[in-house]
């Protein structure tokens, strides 16, 4: 019996292939720079700045070793490119946790150290950059010093304006900015790495930060 061609079942049709637009000359442009500048991370981190070549760069981008010095002056300025860019990051993650935080001034400085760590073991990479960029890369380690201390400066007025701080001496809030930036720094060299690799610290070293925070030390 034959088959009514109108009551047969219809294929489905093809899927229509969809085409990914097409990046403007800006966007590859900045495609190509962020590729340059991971691959300046990854190898800072792994062999140290001396080791960064551009030749190593560029390869690890895959990109033309010529077309480097389209994005940057030299190998110097795109290492001193990378603290202050990667700084913006690590701002940006503690900023996020700080807001997350409980409203309580002990709360959000345990969520800028919390948040410190998270970070490093995101970008293991920081710290060998951060370690030896004072003297490889000075220019870059300045701007990061100066973004990191206008930020906590920013949090520390912040909790002084609300009365949460014991001190008010504009000179005596800067010390402690440059002792609480120290501290995670430190603590961080010993708690997070070992044997090059990040390894997550343990509950206490954070625990025991917010004991002196709240003078719970000294009898």
């Amino acid at each position: 019996m034959a088959t009514n061609p109108t009551n047969a079942t219809a294929a489905p049709p093809l899927p229509r292939e969809v085409r990914k637009p097409r990046l403007s000359r800006a966007e590859k442009a900045e495609a190509t720079r962020a590729r340059l500048f991971e691959a300046a991370i990854e190898i800072v981190g792994e062999l140290g700045y001396a080791g960064a070549s551009v030749a190593l760069i560029t390869a690890r981008a895959n990109v033309a070793q010529g077309t480097f010095y389209n994005y940057f002056e030299s190998r110097q300025d795109l290492l001193d490119q990378l603290l202050p860019s990667i700084s913006e990051r690590l701002h940006e993650l503690i900023r996020q946790r700080v807001m997350e935080a409980p409203d309580d001034p002990i709360e959000r400085e345990k969520a800028r150290l919390a948040g410190f760590f998270e970070f490093l073991e995101k970008e293991p990479h920081l710290f060998k950059i951060l370690s030896e960029g004072s003297v490889q890369a000075p220019r870059g380690f300045r701007a990061h010093l100066e973004t990191q201390s206008a930020s906590y400066r920013r949090a520390l007025e912040y909790e002084r304006r609300r009365g949460n701080l014991l001190i008010d001496d504009p000179l005596e809030i800067d010390i402690l900015m440059q002792m609480l930036i120290s501290t995670r720094e430190y603590l961080s060299g010993r708690f997070c790495y070992e044997d090059g690799d990040f390894v997550r610290p343990a509950p206490s070293v954070v625990d025991t930060y917010v004991k002196l925070l709240r003078g719970k030390v000294f009898k």
